[in-house]
């Protein structure tokens, strides 16, 4: 007969059971440093046409953190949310105007944009990069965690 006695494993008992929040504080922290990249991504806005009567707001802008220069302006997007736990955590980033998919949706931009604004899909381009290493650094965190 053969008998294996585990003895003091209390403390590796006691790591474990944390494990379920540590990991839904390192997946939000991630996704939070990940909005932040895109928030930080977000291209200066293009000039006005040439011969444009039209007066600019920079709404646009507003609505994704950003001004007239581009870049993070302090103010966080109109959509920027985290949600879920664990390994389930989503983030979402952009804008809920209602014309922004004419202007800065890479799939329904208006012709009269085309060449001249950027797109969501540049954006994440720009950050992409950048996040990978965001989540390379959440990896090698948790592991040293447990």
């Amino acid at each position: 007969m053969i008998i294996i006695t585990a003895e003091g494993i209390e403390k590796t008992i006691q790591r474990f059971s944390s494990a379920p929040r540590k990991l839904t504080e390192l997946m939000r922290k991630g996704m939070e440093a990940s909005l932040e990249v895109l928030h930080q991504s977000v291209p200066p806005y293009p000039s006005a046409p040439q011969g444009s009567a039209y007066s600019r707001t920079g709404t646009l802008g507003r609505s994704l953190g950003s001004g007239f220069g581009g870049g993070a302006s302090g103010g966080k997007p109109t959509v920027y949310s985290i949600t879920g736990s664990g390994q389930n955590v989503t983030g979402t980033f952009g804008t809920n105007l209602s014309y922004a998919q004419y202007v800065i949706d890479p799939e329904s931009q208006a012709y009269m944009h085309k060449g001249r604004w950027w797109t969501m899909k540049n954006i994440s381009n720009s950050a992409y990069k950048k996040i990978i290493e965001v989540w390379d650094n959440i990896v090698r965190g948790w592991s040293r965690t447990i």
